[in-house]
């Protein structure tokens, strides 16, 4: 069971504030692979999610402070699936709120939205990620190799992906 309390709401403009310096962070930008973002290319990337019907909700912790946001896009009811994505206040990693935020997020997207699959993708060399990826249920699909320049290097891209059936498997064992 997790100890760490984090709540979910609904992500407002007044957040886009703290998206704009948690995406401008130097980890994130390596791990996403592209150049730093002005404040106004925040806002579009946050009213292209909107607008495209994309599930956006911020992350607080127990003491009601805003330490992330987690989303589904590419919400595709026809077909059951959506694309899971979190990026998490530098202060807050490593301290299992984006652990409990996926969950949370995933429960969401399979009991109301009635998906079937989630997916993600991910760098090859954010290790952590990936494990903690894993310890939620995900399942590597697919490598796409030296499919991201990076810093530098091509780095692999991993497919992973969550269907309800293996949610549902883990929610009983635990």
């Amino acid at each position: 069971m997790d100890t760490t309390k984090t709540f979910l709401r609904s992500f407002e403009t007044s957040d886009i504030k703290s998206l704009h310096q948690w995406s401008n962070d130097t980890r994130a930008i390596l791990m996403v692979g592209r150049t730093p973002l002005t404040y106004e290319e925040v806002v579009q990337e946050v009213e292209k999610k909107k607008k495209n019907n994309d599930l956006l909700l911020a992350i607080e912790n127990e003491e009601n402070k805003l330490i992330g946001w987690v989303f589904l896009k590419d919400i595709d009811y026809a077909h059951g699936r959506a694309s899971i994505g979190i990026l998490l206040a530098p202060e807050a990693r490593g301290q299992g709120y984006g652990k409990t935020a996926m969950k949370q997020m995933i429960d969401l997207g399979f009991k109301q939205l009635r998906l079937n699959k989630i997916y993600l993708t991910t760098r090859g060399a954010n290790e952590h990620a990936i494990a903690l990826y894993k310890k939620i249920g995900f399942v590597v699909e697919g490598k796409l190799r030296q499919h991201a320049y990076v810093d530098g290097n091509y780095l692999d891209t991993y497919f992973m992906g969550i269907l309800r059936s293996e949610w549902e498997e883990l929610i009983k064992s635990l």
